[in-house]
C-alpha cells in the first residue's frame, strides 16, 4: 500500500512502469499467436519495434491522450498491414482509449473512439479481402473500444464527484469555523455589552437623583473599564485561534475556574448574582470548560438583557459522570423573546459534547437555565449513560411551553 501511494503521488513515474509493464506482456504473448497464424508473418525486429513504440505510447497517456491514441492506432494499423500475426497489441488501443476518456471531455473521447471503429473496419476489410465480415468486424471492434470507453467516462464522472465533495467539505468546515467564530464573539462581546451598559445607566440614574454621589459613579465607570477590557483581551485571544497569532494572554483562558471573577463583573447594585459550587472539581477537557463558562456567561447575558431580575444565582455541581450548570433569576420570566440566538447557542455547545440543556420560565416568576456537560475523554465527547444524563428536573406544567430550547433569546 506504501508503494501504491508512493506511485499515486507521482504519476508519470507510474505511468511510466504501466508502459514498461504492459510492453512486457504484449510482446512476451505475441509469440505464442506466431503458430496459430501460420500464414502471417513471423516476428522480427522490426515488429519487436512497434510494439515497443507502441509500449511507449502509453508513457504519456495521461498527458496526450489523442496523441497516445493516434500512435497506438498507427502501430496497429502498420503491424496488421505489414503481415504480422494478430495478437494482444490491440491492447495497446483499448488503454488509451480508456486514458483518453478518463482524462478528457466526453466529446473529445467519443469522437476519437468513433473515428478509429471506423478505420479499423476499413482496416479489417482491407486486410482481410472479406466484405461480407464488415458487420461482423463493426460489432466486435465496437464491443473492445467501447468498453474502455464507458469505463473511462465511468471514472473520470467518479474522480469529478470526489473533487466536487472535497470542495464541499472544505467549504463546509470553513463555514463552520466561521459561524465558531461568530459564537465565540457573540459570547465574549455580548455579556460584556450587557454589562458596560448595566453600570453606564447605574451612573446615569445616580446622576441624575444627586449630583454628589462620586463614589458610587466611579465605581459603575471602572466597572465598565473593567468590562471593555476583559472584553477586549478575551476577544484577542478568541480571534488569535482563526489568525494563527498566539499571544501571551494577559489572564487564564476561560473556563468553569473564572467563575467567580464573571459572578462578580455581573453582580452590581441592581443585580446580585450568587455563586455556589458544590462536589469535588475535576479536571476538564477545553472544550467541557470553555464550554461550561459560555453556557453561564449567555445565560447571565440573557438576565442583564431581558429578565429585570434583582437576584440571580449560579449553581455549578461536579458529578461522577459531568458537571451540571443551573442558573436561576427572580426576574419576569416569560416565554423567550423571538429572533434571538443566545439559547440556540447554549444548545448546540451542550449538544456538541453530547449534554443536554434544558430553559424556561419558573412557575413563581423567573427563569431557569439547567445543562449538564458529560466528562468524557481527553479525545471525544463520550455519551453519559442514561441513568445519568437524564433531563434536569422537569419544570412545572403551565412552564412546559417553553421545553427544551425554544426560539432564543439575544
Amino acid at each position: 500500500m506504501h508503494l501504491l501511494h508512493r506511485l499515486a503521488a507521482r504519476p508519470q513515474l507510474a505511468d511510466t512502469l504501466f508502459a514498461l509493464v504492459v510492453g512486457v506482456l504484449v510482446i512476451g504473448c505475441s509469440f505464442p499467436t506466431q503458430s496459430e497464424q501460420p500464414d502471417r508473418l513471423r516476428l522480427d525486429t522490426t515488429a519487436l519495434a512497434l510494439l515497443a513504440l507502441g509500449a511507449l505510447a502509453l508513457v504519456v497517456r495521461r498527458r496526450w491522450a489523442v496523441l497516445a491514441c493516434t500512435v497506438t492506432f498507427a502501430v496497429v494499423t502498420v503491424f496488421i498491414g505489414a503481415g504480422y500475426p494478430y495478437g494482444p497489441l490491440f491492447l495497446y488501443v483499448m488503454i488509451t482509449v480508456y486514458s483518453l476518456a478518463a482524462w478528457r471531455g466526453t466529446g473529445w473521447s467519443v469522437t476519437v473512439t468513433s473515428v478509429l471503429v471506423v478505420l479499423y473496419v476499413w482496416l479489417s476489410a482491407w486486410v482481410e479481402k472479406e466484405p461480407d465480415g464488415v458487420l461482423f468486424n463493426l460489432a466486435t471492434t465496437t464491443f473492445w473500444l467501447a468498453t474502455p470507453l464507458i469505463a473511462g467516462i465511468a471514472v473520470r464522472v467518479r474522480r469529478h464527484s470526489l473533487e466536487q465533495s472535497a470542495i464541499e467539505e472544505r467549504r463546509r468546515h470553513a463555514y463552520e469555523e466561521r459561524l465558531r467564530m461568530a459564537q465565540e464573539v457573540h459570547d465574549v462581546v455580548g455579556h460584556s455589552l450587557a454589562v458596560i451598559s448595566m453600570n453606564a445607566g447605574a451612573a446615569l440614574h445616580v446622576l441624575s437623583r444627586s449630583p454628589d454621589t462620586a463614589p458610587q459613579v466611579e465605581e459603575s465607570l471602572r466597572a465598565i473599564r473593567q468590562a471593555g477590557t476583559a472584553a477586549l483581551d478575551e476577544l484577542r485571544v478568541t480571534l488569535s485561534a482563526f489568525t494563527g497569532a498566539c499571544p501571551a494572554p494577559d489572564r487564564p483562558a476561560a473556563g468553569l475556574g473564572l467563575l467567580p471573577e464573571l459572578v462578580a463583573a455581573t453582580s452590581s447594585d441592581r443585580l446580585a448574582v450568587q455563586l455556589d459550587v458544590r462536589g469535588t472539581a475535576q479536571p476538564l477537557r477545553h472544550a467541557v470548560d470553555l464550554a461550561g463558562y459560555r453556557i453561564v456567561q449567555e445565560a447571565l447575558t440573557n438576565v442583564l438583557r431581558h429578565a429585570a431580575a434583582r437576584q440571580a444565582a449560579v449553581d455549578v455541581a461536579y458529578g461522577p459522570q459531568g458537571v451540571t450548570l443551573t442558573v436561576t433569576d427572580d426576574g419576569r420570566g416569560g416565554a423567550p423573546l423571538p429572533g434571538g440566538s443566545g439559547l440556540d447557542s447554549m444548545h448546540e455547545r451542550a449538544r456538541a459534547l453530547h449534554g443536554v440543556l434544558d430553559a424556561g420560565p419558573l412557575p413563581g416568576g423567573g427563569f431557569r437555565v439547567h445543562a449538564v456537560l458529560p466528562y468524557g475523554d481527553a479525545s471525544a465527547a463520550a455519551p453519559v449513560p442514561d441513568r445519568e444524563r437524564s433531563a434536569p428536573p422537569p419544570l412545572p406544567d403551565r412552564a412546559r411551553g417553553v421545553h427544551p430550547l425554544p426560539g432564543g433569546v439575544a
